[in-house]
């Protein structure tokens, strides 16, 4: 009598539950999203024959349909790569090692494509007649063009060579933080606007000019230059001005850094590193930011190019403080150091509200001289320094942003290298070396692989207890015996 043996034919693997709920959102996000921009495509015709293209609503239809197209594109791989996995979970997947000198090539076609795209896009801006045409891909070139760069130099090294990860995080920080952060903070903002009219109203100097303004508005209909000529009167008023800095310095940094790491949330039991961590908080942030960059540049108008060379900045801001949180998430998950979490979260807010507070002090010294009104002498005093405050903590943040992903590659490099022979053999995937995040064996001192890593940080785990488990363990096969 002889033993049957066990088959070579792989067992099927169970159903991946994230996977799957990536999936059914990425195809649903992109279809949307590539919809709405048809119907502005739509709108943006009518308009064209009905004003013609010197309207200012032409161009602006035409740059949402652009931007909205190019974010709905941006969430087809996370669909693809989750479909790919699901309908082959055991595929190998090809290693393509990096280009040489790949970073100085991005930044110099980083430099020069969205320089020469503000350049061209400013002269473009002033004509109407063409704008509605070349600024919608010049907005794209000059907003996405930053956005890899950021990705690139906020991740290399970190992050494991899963497509599906990454592109799923991405994706996530792109459609899904903005969706949930847009709620809230409409909600947020008709409690905040109910607060400063009530406050308003009880100002006896202020409550009949408001009554007057609120008459007023019935006969200056839509007209916005009317209306913003009346409003800085009501919006330089001290307490109003506090409500309204109150909102966007406190209120919306704590929002955003809730949920602008959402793919870091997503990761939470897969059991990441915290470099990892830090790495896929990058790219949440940076898909919230250049989402946030693609809605704020698609007016268009005259001073496009200075809005859209300006909101660089705030890509990096976001990516980092993001980044950040996620650090701080991931080591809370793993080591259970909840204050460094909130120490980190509370650096994060910190750092978002001086941005947004000195943002709107700048913004309020430019109103102050439109309406017979004074600011306060040490509310002067903040105004003035809140432009050169911005150029010194964004320069602050750029040298954040390099030094912490340097030091966790340096953290990973310097790693001593365990036993791992067992590892490789459990989980091929996520043994598979990475251009991004290995060298050569032959290099001393090269960045372990993700895995690897994790046995470093917990020498104690099991096998079964890696981050980014991908395919399950193979029995090995039973010999054939003979009673």
């Amino acid at each position: 009598m002889i033993a049957s043996g066990i088959s070579n034919k792989p067992n099927k693997a169970p159903l991946d539950r994230p996977l799957l709920i990536q999936l059914v959102l990425s195809v649903l996000f992109s279809f949307i999203l590539i919809a709405a921009a048809g119907v502005f495509v739509i709108a943006g015709i009518y308009q064209f024959y009905s004003q013609g293209s010197a309207g200012q609503n032409v161009t602006q239809s035409f740059m949402l349909a652009g931007s909205l197209a190019f974010a709905g594109a941006l969430v087809i791989p996370s669909a693809w790569y989750a479909w790919k996995h699901i309908a082959y979970p055991h595929a190998q997947r090809a290693e393509k090692p990096e280009p040489r000198r790949f970073g100085l090539i991005l930044t110099l076609i980083t430099l020069i494509g969205s320089g020469l795209a503000l350049i061209i896009g400013n002269l473009v801006a002033q004509n109407d007649q063409i704008a509605w045409l070349i600024l919608p891909p010049l907005n794209i070139i000059a907003t996405g063009l930053p956005a890899i760069w950021v990705i690139y130099f906020g991740t290399r090294g970190l992050l494991p060579n899963i497509p599906r990860y990454k592109w799923g995080v991405f994706a996530s920080g792109l459609v899904l933080g903005p969706l949930i952060i847009l709620i809230i903070e409409l909600a947020m903002l008709i409690g905040v606007g109910i607060l400063a009219i009530v406050w308003i109203m009880l100002d006896p100097t202020l409550a009949p000019q408001f009554s007057g303004f609120l008459h007023q508005l019935q006969t200056m209909g839509t007209n916005p230059q009317a209306i913003l000529n009346n409003l800085p009167t009501f919006l330089l008023n001290p307490g109003v001005l506090f409500i309204g800095f109150a909102f966007v310095a406190v209120l919306v940094p704590i929002v955003e850094e809730t949920f602008k790491p959402i793919g870091v949330w997503f990761m939470a039991g897969r059991k990441i590193t915290p470099a990892q961590g830090f790495g896929f908080g990058v790219l949440s942030g940076a898909g919230f930011g250049l989402f946030e960059n693609l809605g704020n540049t698609s007016a268009g108008g005259e001073s496009w190019a200075l809005l859209a060379g300006s909101r660089i900045s705030t890509l990096l801001l976001h990516s980092f403080t993001a980044g950040l949180v996620g650090w701080a998430l991931a080591y809370a998950w793993s080591e259970r150091r909840f204050l460094r979490l909130a120490v980190c979260f509370g650096i994060a807010i910190l750092i978002h509200g001086l941005w947004n507070g000195m943002a709107i002090l700048s913004t309020a010294s430019s109103l102050e001289g439109l309406v017979p009104i004074s600011l306060p002498t040490w509310l002067q005093t903040l105004a003035t320094i809140a432009t050169p405050g911005i150029f010194v903590l964004g320069l602050a943040v750029v040298i954040g942003f390099f030094l912490f992903n340097a030091s966790l590659r340096q953290n990973l490099a310097t790693a001593p290298l365990p036993a791992a022979e067992n590892v490789n053999n459990a989980y091929p995937e996520a043994a598979l070396p990475s251009p991004e995040t290995s060298l050569p064996a032959s290099t001393p001192g090269g960045p372990l692989t993700p895995p690897l890593q994790a046995a470093v940080d917990k020498p104690s785990s099991t096998v079964h207890e890696l981050p980014l488990q991908t395919s399950p363990e193979i029995p090995p096969k039973k010999s054939e015996t003979k009673p």
